[in-house]
C-alpha cells in the first residue's frame, strides 16, 4: 500500500541538496544535522552511512533528509533492504525500494530470507528470528561497504513506546530513558538521527513532496505488546497529555546526561579492576566496601556490559538483572562467600573473601 499521492505537492530533487526541499523540509534536515552533531556528538562529515531501508514512511523520510544534507556533509549514503518473506506484498516492497533508490541514485544492497523457516530451525519466534536475520544482514552489508555508521529511522514516537516497554519490563535508570541515539561500541555501530522528530513531521514531509512509501498492514494489528502500546496505550497518554512526546524527549535527555556522567566516573573506577581467570574481572572487597551502594551497583553493571560487549554475548535486562545485582551486593555486605550469581548471556559473578569475579559461565557449570 502506497502513501503520498497528490499532484499539488512539490517533488523532491535530491541532486539540489537542501534546495531540493521546501523551507520546512530544509529546516527539518538542519535540525536533524544539529541533533547528530551537537547532542549525539557524532561527526558524520565525509563518513560512509548505511541506511536500513524498509521503504516505509520512517526510513523513506530519513533517506530523503540524508540526500538533502549530502552536499553539505559530503558523506556517502548506501541503503540495505532485507525481504523477510513474511507478507505476500513483501516482494512489492522490495520492488518499490529498488525503484526509489534507482531514481535517487542510492546504491542498494538487498537480500531475501525465509524467516519462517529460520524461526523453525532455530526454535524461536518469527519476530526474534527477523531481528537476528536483520542484524546479521546489516552487519555483513556494513562490512561490505565499509560503513562508519548503520542508520536506523527510529523517531520520537518510537522512543516513547520504547520507554513504556522498558518500564513494563522493569528496566532501571538510566536505561529507562529509552534507546540510545548512537552506539559506537557495538559490533554494529548504530545511529538514530530522527530520534527527536515526531512521526507526523516525517509524514508531512513526504506528503508535501509527493514521495511514496510502503505501509506494513501488520502495524495496525493488535498483535504483540509493542503494537498494543502503539495502538491503544499511546493515544490514551497523548489524550491525557498532548505534550507526552516532549516528556519522553526530556526524559531521554536527562537519562543521557546522567549516563555520560556515570560513564566518565565508572571508567575511572574501572582502572581499579583486575584481570581474573583469563577473561574474568576482579573487583576487590577492600575497595568495594568503601563505595556507596548506588556506585557499587552501577559498577557491577558497567563490568557486565564491558564483558558482554567484548565477548559479543547477549544480556538479560529489566527487573530480573536488577534483582540479581541487589542480591549480589547484599551477599557482599553480609560476607557470604563462595556464592555464584547468574546473569543473562552466559555471564556470572562469583563471590570470594577477597571480592567479586565477573566472567563467562565456565563450561563445567552449564
Amino acid at each position: 500500500m502506497n502513501g503520498a499521492n497528490n499532484t499539488h505537492e512539490k517533488s523532491f530533487r535530491p541532486e539540489e541538496g537542501l534546495r531540493g526541499l521546501d523551507r520546512n523540509g530544509a529546516l527539518l534536515a538542519l535540525r536533524v544535522r544539529s541533533f547528530v552533531k551537537e547532542e549525539l556528538g557524532v561527526d558524520w562529515q565525509g563518513k560512509r552511512l548505511l541506511l536500513a531501508f524498509s521503504g516505509g514512511l520512517d526510513s523513506t523520510a530519513l533517506l530523503c533528509l540524508l540526500l538533502a544534507l549530502r552536499p553539505l556533509e559530503r558523506f556517502h549514503v548506501f541503503a540495505a533492504h532485507l525481504d523477510h518473506g513474511l507478507r505476500p506484498e513483501s516482494g512489492q516492497d522490495a520492488a518499490h525500494v529498488r525503484r526509489l533508490c534507482a531514481a535517487w541514485g542510492v546504491p542498494l544492497h538487498e537480500h531475501k530470507e525465509n524467516i519462517r523457516i529460520w524461526a523453525k530451525q532455530e526454535g524461536t519466534g518469527e519476530e526474534e528470528a527477523g531481528r537476528t536475520a536483520r542484524r546479521m544482514f546489516l552487519r555483513e552489508t556494513a562490512k561490505a561497504v565499509q560503513a562508519d555508521w548503520v542508520l536506523l529511522a527510529h523517531h520520537a514516537d518510537d522512543l516513547a513506546e520504547d520507554i513504556l516497554m522498558r518500564l513494563i519490563r522493569g528496566t532501571g535508570w538510566p536505561a529507562l530513558g529509552g534507546m540510545r541515539g548512537c552506539d559506537p561500541t557495538s559490533a554494529l555501530p548504530l545511529l538514530r538521527p530522527l530520534l527527536m522528530e515526531e512521526k507526523s513531521t516525517l509524514r508531512s514531509l513526504l506528503e508535501r513532496h509527493g514521495i511514496p512509501w510502503r505501509e506494513d498492514a501488520t502495524n495496525s494489528e493488535r498483535i504483540g505488546r509493542r503494537n498494543r502500546i502503539r495502538l491503544d496505550v499511546m493515544p490514551l497518554l497523548k489524550a491525557e497529555n498532548p505534550s507526552f512526546l516532549d516528556s519522553a524527549r526530556r526524559l531521554w535527555r536527562s537519562a543521557r546526561q546522567d549516563e555520560l556522567f556515570w560513564l566518565a566516573h565508572l571508567e575511572e573506577l574501572f582502572e581499579k579492576a583486575e584481570p581474573a581467570d583469563g577473561d574474568g574481572i576482579l573487583l576487590r572487597r577492600e575497595f568495594l566496601q568503601n563505595l556507596p551502594e548506588s556506585v557499587r551497583l552501577r559498577w557491577y553493571l558497567h563490568v557486565l556490559d564491558s564483558l558482554r560487549n567484548s565477548q559479543n554475548v547477549g544480556s538479560r535486562g529489566g527487573q530480573n538483572r536488577h534483582s540479581v545485582l541487589l542480591a549480589l551486593d547484599r551477599a557482599l555486605r553480609e560476607k557470604r562467600h563462595d556464592r555464584r550469581f547468574q546473569f543473562g548471556g552466559g555471564l556470572e559473578a562469583e563471590l570470594f573473601p577477597g571480592g567479586i569475579v565477573f566472567r563467562r559461565v565456565r563450561p563445567d557449570r552449564t
